[in-house]
């Protein structure tokens, strides 16, 4: 399953803001005139923009990852809950044919003694 994308979009970065937050609290202050101001062109931080959206991707990624871990340890938990049900199915079906070979085993032998007691009396 790929993730979907969304076009890229220039924001400002968090960096620059801070930067810019620095500069103006130490007193630097740019000074710019209406001129340079509207002839240079605002350039927004790419680098910045780039790292937010290889973030987001990599975290779309990562969810999706998660998700089929998450699919994958459901069914091993399901699997192991069949394979214990089986197992004490098993076991009980066990112990109930332990207890019927024993009951026949004890009637057997009185079987043997009634037959033994039978042929003295003739």
């Amino acid at each position: 399953m790929v993730p979907q994308t969304r076009p890229l979009q220039l924001r400002p970065s968090p960096m620059r803001a801070a930067r810019s937050h620095d500069a103006a609290a130490a007193g630097e202050t740019e000074h710019h005139t209406a001129e340079t101001t509207s002839a240079t062109p605002v350039e927004p931080d790419i680098a910045g923009t780039i790292a937010d959206e290889v973030a987001r991707r990599t975290e779309l990624v990562m969810l999706t990852q998660r998700k089929e871990i998450d699919a994958s340890e459901l069914a091993m938990d399901r699997m192991r809950a069949h394979f214990d049900e089986r197992e004490q199915e098993r076991a009980e079906l066990l112990r109930e044919w332990n207890v019927m070979r024993d009951m026949a085993m004890e009637q057997m032998k009185r079987d043997n003694e009634i037959m033994k007691k039978w042929i003295t009396l003739i």
